[in-house]
């Protein structure tokens, strides 16, 4: 519930069952995901120039 932002009681009297099952199954692919991220399946080399591009300006990056 604290990942929706709901309480227990506006589950149960707003959501459907469908909608219920469905954001467990989201939920439970989300979460899979940012462990599969931890544990560095998901890693990609940027160079430097992409990662400048990537963050519009908020990142510097200084080449040595």
């Amino acid at each position: 519930m604290a990942e929706w932002h709901v309480t227990p009681d506006y589950i149960v009297n707003n959501w459907t069952d469908e909608l219920l099952n469905l954001m467990t199954e989201k939920l439970v692919e989300r979460k899979g995901k940012e462990a599969d991220s931890l544990r560095g399946k998901s890693h990609q080399d940027v160079s430097a120039e992409e990662l400048s591009t990537r963050s519009r300006g908020m990142i510097k990056v200084v080449k040595k």
